[in-house]
């Protein structure tokens, strides 16, 4: 195995796509930079990807739908994951320095203030910022003897030693002086200082104790996901492929991209075969999440499409834009498409179509219940003034209003009967009059309770489609 003790590895200097990523810029520059240029990272590795990971004709979605954000960017190689690469180290831990668990930590270091410390402080770190490492060395030199476990005075010098003096042996010294000081203050810090021990026990061809360091740094910070997949590189190189895999697996759970940056590193082509089966498996696995959940999605299509069907059988209208057409069956299905292209990048993108649609299908369902309810209060008020203007007519109905009716119906009836002859006339008027005094205070009284009636089973009918959606 080659050796790197006196120059940088390959696997070190700065790939072509993180050029434009040094110091010398605000950290707000920097995050930007580095947020454009991952889409870069993204594009050489999709490239020449294997199908099992993207299809073709995804290639250009996965640059555009998978990208990282300036939040994650903003977190540093644990934000990064899959998009941090060794030779934007410098840049990265400026970034690690900008964060809050990092100014959290850094207050525990120095309680008490030092005008002489604070000032030397400040030039050691504004020369690192500025990209003036000779400067920035003289200043973190001097300053190391006055900081008590100040794990991050030693990292700073172990980048500068590691990436810009080449002196690995002196590099190694202070990395392993962060991760005694950065211990008993931080696990991550502590875990990232062991990243760079780990790196340069590599470069002198000692795996097994790169291993042991990487290891370590999972053990202490078990969701950093650059720390699993590291350790994962070293077990392939030890031929351990059952241990690389189950890391992989779990880095590939934390940042899809892994899938990517896997594909393109020479350290795993001795477990290949094994690399292919777990692709297989994730690919497996996201696929038949997918097609789960696009079931239970259709199924929550089609309660609500039956939903405004049945509303609108009940004579309401209800605008078009309240159905679902986002899950018809049929060649224009964008997720059952991505599906049928069997790779992870396809799957994965599928899925995030699909939690999409998830939040538009909830939106209408919302919209939906709000429609309903708003059905549900006119038939209330509808059945309310009918059953005012009956309990009005009760009041007044009864026998009462029958016999009053009819005696006053008699001024009309009894002469009209009389014009006409007695004694058949009499006869006819008055049983007219019975007729619409029966009409009156019996039958029409009765056809409006049935409209409330009506109304209640209308109500009912809408309240059990409404509870269906």
């Amino acid at each position: 195995m080659d050796t790197y003790l006196d120059k940088l590895a390959p696997w070190e200097e700065r790939r072509a796509y993180y050029n434009n990523i040094k110091p010398g810029n605000s950290i707000t520059k920097m995050k930007e930079a580095l947020k454009k240029q991952t889409q870069k990272m993204i594009t050489a590795q999709i490239a020449s990807t294997d199908s099992i990971i993207s299809s073709q004709e995804r290639k250009d979605d996965v640059i555009q739908d998978i990208e990282y954000d300036i939040k994650s960017v903003g977190k540093g190689m644990f934000g990064l994951k899959a998009a941090f690469e060794w030779g934007i180290s410098d840049v990265v831990w400026l970034i690690e320095k900008d964060t809050e668990d990092f100014k959290e930590v850094m207050i525990a270091i120095s309680r008490a203030s030092n005008t002489q410390i604070d000032r030397l402080r400040d030039k050691a770190e504004g020369a690192y910022a500025s990209g003036k490492m000779d400067n920035a060395l003289v200043y973190f030199t001097e300053l190391e003897p006055y900081t008590t476990k100040d794990f991050s005075v030693c990292t700073s010098l172990g980048m500068i030693y590691l990436f810009h003096k080449i002196n690995k042996k002196k590099a190694l010294e202070y990395f392993e002086k962060a991760v005694k000081y950065a211990r008993s203050l931080s696990a991550y810090y502590a875990s990232y200082a062991l990243l760079y021990k780990a790196l340069i026990k590599r470069d002198f061809g000692l795996i097994e104790e790169a291993e042991g360091c990487t290891n370590e740094a999972v053990k202490l910070s078990p969701d950093f996901a650059e720390a699993v997949y590291q350790n994962a590189q070293y077990n392939a190189l030890l031929k351990r492929p059952e241990k690389a895999v189950s890391l992989l697996k779990k880095a590939i759970k934390e940042d899809i991209i892994y899938c990517l940056k896997i594909n393109g590193e020479r350290d795993f082509n001795g477990i290949k075969p094994e690399i292919i089966k777990l692709y297989e498996e994730i690919r497996n696995e996201k696929n038949g999440e997918v097609k789960e959940k696009l079931k239970e999605e259709k199924k929550r299509a089609d309660l609500i499409n039956n939903a405004v069907n049945s509303i609108q059988r009940l004579g309401y209208d209800v605008p078009e834009n309240y159905s679902v057409e986002l899950f018809q069956k049929g060649e224009n299905n964008e997720i059952d498409k991505m599906l049928e292209n069997n790779s992870i990048f396809d799957a994965h993108i599928a899925g995030i179509l699909l939690a999409l649609l998830s939040k538009k299908l909830q939106l209408k369902k919302e919209l939906l219940r709000r429609k309903g309810d708003e059905i549900l209060i006119k038939i209330d008020d509808q059945m309310q003034k009918l059953s005012d203007g009956l309990i009005g007519e009760k009041k007044k109905g009864g026998f009462m209003s029958f016999f009053l009716l009819l005696l006053c119906g008699q001024i009309i009836a009894f002469p009209f009967g009389w014009y006409i002859g007695i004694p058949i006339g009499i006869c006819v008027t008055e049983g007219i009059l019975l007729f619409i005094c029966l009409y009156v205070s019996v039958v029409l009284p009765q056809s409006k309770w049935k409209e409330v009636n009506a109304k209640q089973n209308e109500k009912n009918k809408l309240v059990r489609v409404t509870k269906k959606i």
